[in-house]
């Protein structure tokens, strides 16, 4: 199937309103708020988004959410209804927005430095190890011995943590508390952290979601 025909069956489930589909429509999602165009379109990252064109009452409202054909492939999204309800789902929780990551390599200024040994401090005091074995690569293990690897460099903290570095760390460890098995990584990868289990970039999330 050709990604144009992928889009064009997704937009028929969203246009049927099916009950049957699966889709959680709890939130309003296809009477509150519909899905009324859909079009694939390159992200300066290089992996492809789904430009999603909702309508919300009388607010017509844009946004985007990947689409890179080996993600879906890899993420166990390249079935047809199964990336309808991840559209669903996103939009459920309010994770649609999108973010160009365009993180340095190394630390910018003594304030990355200063929020980078935040961060460790902050994780070395909830973990029972921490180690940063090069830039931006930290391993993390739990008192229960649990690893989880977080890709991350200075400069990408500084941007996800300036000006508000403890609500930062309460959300990131949060998203660390909230890992299935085999997400045994956080990536930094469009403006904020994600679960996934491998570390290249996009995140993918563990099958069992789905």
């Amino acid at each position: 199937m050709t990604d144009a025909e992928f889009v064009a069956a997704l937009q028929r489930i969203f246009d049927a309103n099916d009950p049957s589909d699966g889709i959680d429509r709890s939130s309003g999602f296809g009477t509150d708020y519909r899905v009324t165009a859909l079009r694939v379109v390159g992200s300066d990252d290089g992996f492809d988004d789904l430009e999603i064109t909702m309508r919300i009452g009388p607010q017509t409202v844009m946004s985007r959410l990947l689409f890179d054909r080996a993600w879906r492939e890899t993420s166990g999204l390249d079935d047809v209804g199964a990336y309808a309800i991840f559209v669903a789902e996103r939009w459920r929780f309010s994770e649609v927005a999108i973010t160009a990551d365009t993180a340095d390599a190394e630390p910018a200024d003594t304030a990355d430095a200063e929020l980078w040994q935040f961060l460790l401090a902050s994780l070395a005091a909830s973990a029972a190890s921490v180690a940063a074995s090069r830039l931006g690569l930290i391993e993390i293990v739990d008192d229960e011995g649990d690893r989880v690897t977080m890709h991350v460099t200075p400069a990408q903290w500084r941007r996800f943590a300036a000006g508000r570095h403890e609500a930062a760390f309460e959300q990131l460890d949060e998203l660390i508390g909230s890992r299935w098995d085999d997400e045994e990584h956080i990536v930094f990868f469009r403006g904020g952290f994600h679960h996934s289990v491998r570390e290249q970039v996009p995140p993918v999330r563990s099958k069992m979601l789905f």
